[in-house]
């Protein structure tokens, strides 16, 4: 009988949460972290190239394929439906250049830029200092909320909402929310002094983290300007990235053992994504930074020793097609905290 109760207690915490399939995307020349997805299952991200540095891809069906050429950098940060990528790109002299990719063709802004998001409509936004959005083809600044003396944006929903950060005069960071009105809300914190947003969905849902008086971070959904504390997976600090238009919101956590993973909040719980994913499946899953509205993830995570960029699909409700199931593999631990090397480079802005 106890048997019995346990096949039943499996099969329904197996009908409640979705069991993934896993791709691995390659890379160009060395490890690769996807972090953009649009609903075609389309990736934008970078990877290491044959000089060593990292350079801005988007998915295909036959592999990766770079977004800029030559020794020099390049970051993609977003990706709309029409498929055009917009990120960062630098030059020989170091400087950074909001950069967008569209099929008609790669435009550079002004050096000092980052791009960081894209919507449905084509709306870019990113920071130079300021928070701006792309009009035209030309940087316009958006409005400082009082207080704050630099901003930058990282995301943009198809209503024109628009989130980021800015910093105080006592050095720490705020959440802000620009609205389409054009007022803005300043987010607050979970005691401590700082938050920043990173994401919004159609419906208004903010995701970020935001700081504790302990000085740990956690993980936050901001709705109608109550934030809720996601928690984390036993460690510390989590960090939100991604929130799709159901509300799922995916993002990394500390672990209680001091390791890291990936993870999925939905209906009120954070679920490692690792936990998710069929036994010895050869992954170890570190951070998921976008999901899109059929629920697939991208991410980085350790595959065979090296970090590569992954999409996750939920066979029930995913696109068909899109990821395919690679050959479980024995998994060396060691090497976790290189998935953390660059993030500050990657991400001009983070502090996660």
């Amino acid at each position: 009988m106890k048997n019995v109760v346990f096949l039943l207690i499996f099969a329904a915490a197996a009908a409640a949460n979705p069991i993934y399939t896993a791709a691995d995307l390659g890379g160009i020349d060395g490890s690769a972290t996807g972090y953009a997805i649009n609903n075609s299952g389309t990736v934008a991200g970078w990877a290491q190239n044959p000089s060593g540095g990292q350079q801005a891809f988007v998915s295909t069906p036959t592999g990766l394929q770079a977004l800029s050429s030559g020794p020099y950098e390049s970051y993609a940060y977003g990706i709309n439906d029409a498929g055009t990528v917009v990120g960062t790109t630098y030059d020989a002299s170091g400087q950074a250049h909001a950069t967008i990719w569209s099929a008609s063709g790669t435009t550079v802004l002004g050096a000092g830029s980052y791009a960081m998001a894209i919507n449905a409509v084509g709306e870019v936004v990113g920071g130079n200092g300021e928070a701006f959005s792309v009009v035209n083809g030309q940087l316009e600044n958006l409005a400082t909320p009082t207080g704050i003396n630099w901003s930058a944006a990282y995301g943009i929903n198809s209503g024109g909402t628009v989130v980021g950060d800015g910093q105080l005069s006592n050095g720490s960071f705020r959440g802000i929310v620009w609205n389409p009105d054009g007022s803005t809300t300043v987010l607050g914190t979970f005691g401590g002094s700082s938050s920043q947003a990173n994401g919004v969905n159609g419906s208004g849902e903010v995701v970020g983290f935001a700081s504790l008086s302990d000085g740990y971070q956690n993980a936050f959904s901001e709705i109608g300007g109550t934030m809720t504390n996601l928690g984390t997976l036993g460690g510390g600090s989590s960090y939100a990235y991604g929130v799709n238009d159901s509300g799922e919101i995916v993002g990394y956590s500390w672990l209680a053992d001091g390791g890291q993973s990936a993870f999925l909040y939905d209906n009120g719980s954070m679920l490692s994504l690792n936990s998710l994913l069929p036994n010895n499946f050869g992954w170890e899953l570190l951070q998921a930074y976008a999901i899109n509205d059929s629920g697939q993830i991208t991410g980085v995570g350790l595959y065979n020793g090296q970090l590569s960029a992954f999409v996750l699909t939920d066979p029930s409700t995913g696109p068909a097609g899109i990821a395919s199931v690679p050959e479980p593999s024995a998994l060396p631990l060691a090497g976790l905290a290189f998935a953390m090397i660059g993030l500050f480079r990657r991400r001009p802005w983070a502090r996660g």
